[in-house]
C-alpha cells in the first residue's frame, strides 16, 4: 500500500536507481539529509527520521538490494528477527507518512534546497533530484531516472513536481508574481482534469506551495490538541481513473474508505469538550513542548490505514503519537470488521470503540495529558486546563481539599474569561456534589440554584457542548423535574453520541426515574464499550440491581464500589446489604454516609427524593433505610 494506490513495493523486487544515487556526490546527499531531519516536518518524529537515515545511508553505501520492509523494520524501527512484514504493515505505513513529511518539507522550508530526496511511489529506495532555480520552478530529475519537464503538469506516480524560484536575484512586481502564479495553477489544474489521475496528497501540497499555507492553531485554554492526519487505504478492487475522487482520496472499491472514516473519526473527537480539534489536515498544531520536551502542553497527531478485504471485511489500523516527544502513545488494530446490511453502522460503531479508549477523560488522551501537566510543575503551570484536570482529579478522590482547589481554580478562570463554557459547567457539577457527597456546602446562594445558573451559562456559551447538555441534566435530576432533565440527556445524546460517559450519566437518570430496563441496557452498552468508567457508574448498577429485586446482583455490583470517602456508594451498599439481610453491615454504611454527607441525618427525606425523584423509588428506598435503622420522620401522605 502507497499512500491512496496499491502499487507497493514488493520485498522481492527492489527498485534500481544506481544513476539517480551516483548522479549526486555523497556529500551532498548528506547535506540534503541534515536539511530535512532538522526540519520541522521530521525532527519531531523519531521514526521518520530513522527510515529516512537509513535508506538514504544505504543507497549511498551500494546497499540498494537490502532496503526493504523487512530490514527497515529490524535496522531502522527496531522490531526483531520474528517481524513478517506481510502480517504487519508498520513499514507501509510509514513509508507513507515519510512521504508526505518530504512534500511538506520541499513546498516549504526545503523549497530552494539544492537536492531533493524522493522516495518515489512503487519503492523505499530514495532517489536525489537536482534542484535548479532557473528552470523556473520545475525539479529537474537526475539524468537516467526521468525526462526533464518543460512545463508544470499534475503529479502522477513518478517524481512529484516541486515548484522553485526562477531565480534567486530577480526581483518581481507583486502583479508579475500573482498573474504568474494565477497561471501556473490554471494549468496545473487544466492538466489534472485532463490526467483524471491526480494523486490527492501530492496534489494538495502543490497547491498549498502555491496559494495556500498550512495554517498553525495556538491553543488559548491548553487543552490537548489533536491534528488528525489522511488516512491511508489499501485493498479492495482498483476504481477506473474516472471515479476516483481526488479530494476525498478513495482509490479502491471497497465497503470503506480510509476518507469516510478518517471524517468520522475527526468529527467525533471534535464532540468532546476537554479536547481541541484541528479542523482538517492542513491545520497544525504550534507545539510548545518546552525546554528538554518539558511543557504543561499537549498535542497529538492521529493517523490510520484503513485495509479492505476480498471477503468484504476490513481492518483498521490506528496510531496515537506525541507530537512534542515522538513516541507513539497508542495503537490498536480493529480487525475483521463487516458492513453487514449498513457499512454506515459499522462505521460509528468503530468510531464509538476509538472514542472510548482515547477521548474519554479518563482515556489515552487525557492520561497522557495529565501526566505531562504533571511532569512540568502540576495543574498551576497548565492555565484552565489545569483546573480541568483539577476538578477530575476530585472525581477520583472524592477528598474536600481537592473539591475546594479545583472550585477556586475555575472559579479565578471564568472571572479572567467569561467565554470558557467548559469551566462554568464544571463548576455547576462541582456545586451537585455538595448534595451528592456533602463536600463544604456554602451558604452563600442555595446549592442547586447555583448550579442551575453556571450550568445555563454553559449551554448558553455553548450550544452545541454535549457535555454542557449532560451537566444541566443532572442539575434538573437534582432539583426532581424529570422532564427537563429526560429532555437535556436526549440533547446530549444527540449532539455527542460517541461519549460513554453522557450515555451512562442518562442510563443512572433513567434507573433513578423507575424506567430500570431501559436505563439498565443502556448503562450495560457504555461498561461495554468503555469498562475503565468511574466510580459512580458503579452505584447505577447497584440501585438497578436492588429496584429489580435482584440481591445477588445488588451484592456483587456493591463489591465493586470504591472505598468508605465515596457517599453515595455507601448509600448502595447500605441497601444492598439489607436486602441481602446484612443489617450489621447496612448499618455501619449508614453511620460512614452519615459522617460524610450530615444532611442525610438531618434531611433524610429530602436526600432521597434529591436521589429518586420517582415517588415510588423513593417511597421503596425510604422504607428500607428505615428498616436498616437511619431514622426517617415520616410524611403525612406515608402516614396515608
Amino acid at each position: 500500500m502507497l499512500d491512496s494506490t496499491n502499487t507497493e513495493p514488493s520485498d522481492d523486487v527492489p527498485v534500481s536507481t544506481d544513476a539517480a544515487a551516483d548522479a549526486v556526490p555523497p556529500e551532498q546527499v548528506r547535506r540534503a539529509l541534515a536539511s530535512v531531519l532538522d526540519s520541522e516536518e521530521l525532527s519531531s518524529s523519531p521514526q521518520l527520521s530513522n527510515i529516512l537515515r537509513f535508506v538514504v545511508e544505504a543507497t549511498l553505501e551500494g546497499r540498494r538490494d537490502a532496503i526493504k520492509g523487512y530490514t527497515i523494520a529490524v535496522e531502522a524501527l527496531g522490531r526483531d528477527a520474528s517481524f513478517d512484514p506481510q502480517a504487519d504493515p508498520i513499514v507501509r505505513v510509514e513509508a507513507t507518512r515519510l512521504r508526505r513529511a518530504l512534500e511538506r518539507y520541499y513546498a516549504g522550508a526545503g523549497a530552494n534546497d539544492e537536492i531533493e530526496i524522493v522516495v518515489p511511489r512503487g519503492s523505499y529506495v530514495p532517489q536525489f533530484t537536482p534542484r535548479r532555480p532557473s528552470d523556473a520552478g520545475v525539479g529537474v530529475p537526475v539524468p537516467g531516472t526521468a525526462e526533464p519537464a518543460t512545463q508544470p503538469a499534475g503529479p502522477d506516480e513518478g517524481d512529484p513536481v516541486v515548484l522553485v524560484p526562477a531565480d534567486a536575484g530577480r526581483r518581481w512586481s507583486l502583479r508579475g508574481f500573482v498573474a504568474g502564479a494565477l497561471v501556473l495553477l490554471v494549468a496545473v489544474v487544466l492538466a489534472g482534469i485532463a490526467i483524471e489521475t491526480v494523486e490527492p496528497v501530492a496534489w494538495r501540497a502543490l497547491v498549498s506551495s502555491i496559494a495556500l499555507r498550512p495554517i498553525e492553531r495556538a491553543n488559548r485554554l491548553g487543552m490537548p490538541m489533536v491534528e488528525v492526519r489522511p488516512f491511508d487505504s489499501t485493498g479492495g478492487a482498483p476504481l477506473p481513473p474516472s471515479e476516483i475522487t481526488r479530494s476525498a482520496g478513495v482509490v479502491t472499491s471497497g465497503e470503506f474508505t480510509a476518507r469516510a472514516i478518517e471524517v468520522r473519526v475527526r468529527d467525533a473527537l471534535a464532540r468532546f469538550d476537554m479536547l481541541d480539534v484541528l479542523a482538517s489536515p492542513e491545520v497544525h498544531p504550534v507545539v510548545s513542548c518546552g525546554s528538554a520536551g518539558v511543557s504543561p502542553y499537549s498535542a497529538f497527531a492521529l493517523g490510520g490505514l484503513v485495509e479492505n478485504h476480498e471477503d468484504g471485511s476490513m481492518s483498521v489500523l490506528l496510531r496515537l503519537s506525541d507530537l512534542c516527544d515522538g513516541t507513539i502513545v497508542w495503537s490498536r488494530e480493529f480487525d475483521s470488521l463487516k458492513p453487514g446490511g449498513d457499512p454506515s453502522a459499522t462505521e460509528v460503531a468503530l468510531v464509538r470503540d476509538i472514542m472510548a479508549a482515547i477521548a474519554e477523560p479518563y482515556g489515552v488522551i487525557q492520561a497522557r495529558a495529565r501526566a505531562r501537566v504533571t511532569a512540568s510543575g502540576g495543574p498551576d503551570k497548565a492555565g484552565p486546563y489545569g483546573c480541568v484536570l483539577d476538578a477530575y482529579s476530585y472525581w477520583r478522590s472524592y477528598l474536600p481539599a481537592e473539591h475546594r482547589r479545583a472550585r477556586q481554580c475555575l472559579e479565578r478562570s471564568v472571572a479572567a474569561d467569561s467565554t470558557f463554557a467548559l469551566g462554568y459547567a464544571l463548576l455547576a457539577e462541582l456545586d451537585l456534589d455538595e448534595i451528592r457527597t456533602g463536600v463544604e456546602p456554602r451558604s452563600d446562594q442555595p446549592v442547586l440554584d447555583r448550579a442551575l445558573a453556571a450550568a445555563e451559562q454553559a449551554v448558553e456559551l455553548e450550544p452545541t457542548s454535549a457535555f454542557a447538555q449532560r451537566v444541566l441534566m443532572d442539575v434538573h435530576f437534582f432539583r426532581g423535574e424529570r422532564s427537563a432533565a429526560i429532555a437535556s440527556g436526549q440533547t446530549s445524546l444527540a449532539l455527542n453520541p460517541y461519549d460513554m460517559d453522557v450515555l451512562a450519566d442518562f442510563a443512572g437518570r433513567l434507573i433513578a426515574f423507575g424506567e430500570v430496563e431501559r436505563g439498565e441496557k443502556m448503562l450495560a452498552s457504555a461498561t461495554q464499550a468503555a469498562p475503565g468508567m468511574p466510580p459512580w457508574v458503579d452505584f447505577y448498577r447497584v440501585i438497578a440491581a436492588y429496584l429489580r429485586g435482584d440481591a445477588p446482583g445488588a451484592a456483587s455490583a456493591a463489591d465493586q464500589l470504591m472505598g468508605d470517602g465515596y457517599a453515595p456508594g455507601l448509600l448502595a451498599r447500605a441497601l444492598a446489604s439489607n436486602m441481602a439481610g446484612e443489617r450489621e453491615a447496612a448499618q455501619s454504611d449508614l453511620r460512614k454516609l452519615v459522617e460524610i454527607a450530615p444532611a442525610w441525618r438531618t434531611e433524610p427525606r429530602l436526600m432521597i427524593e434529591r436521589f429518586f425523584p420517582d415517588p415510588s423509588v423513593a417511597l421503596r428506598v425510604a422504607n428500607d433505610l428505615a428498616d436498616a435503622g437511619l431514622p426517617i420522620p415520616k410524611s403525612s401522605a406515608a402516614a396515608d
